[in-house]
């Protein structure tokens, strides 16, 4: 792997926690919190995605916002789908939404959960 695209994965960014906050259709913390850790979890996984991604455009950056829901009787995060794409990559975006898709709840929270905006910068520089 080339200096460069070590650099890139660095600056990859999920918000998670406090953009969960307003963004999550719960008022119960612990599901919040259990949301959050689950989608920060996909940090290296979309890390990997972007560094694929770099090795043939390496103009590729900008923010990603994913929403997506928690299933009612399972926690399988489902309907995961893109509100903003500025990379406007095809196979970044695809790899993106795989990797939230494999997320699951721990316990499953009775009802379906909208996580309406999960905002991931894409950014690199040269060191």
């Amino acid at each position: 792997m080339s200096k460069h695209l070590r650099s890139a994965l660095a600056l990859v960014s999920i918000t998670t926690l406090g953009s969960l906050v307003g963004a999550c259709g719960s008022s119960n913390p612990n599901l919040r919190n259990e949301i959050g850790a689950k989608i920060a979890s996909t940090q290296q996984p979309i890390q990997a995605c972007y560094q694929r991604v770099l090795t043939t455009n390496r103009k590729v950056r900008g923010m990603v916002v994913i929403q997506m829901a928690a299933h009612a009787e399972t926690g399988q995060f489902i309907d995961v789908s893109t509100l903003r794409d500025e990379p406007a990559d095809p196979v970044l975006r695809y790899c993106v939404v795989q990797e939230l898709m494999k997320l699951k709840l721990d316990k499953p929270p009775g009802k379906r959960v909208e996580i309406t905006s999960v905002p991931i910068k894409f950014e690199w520089a040269n060191p």
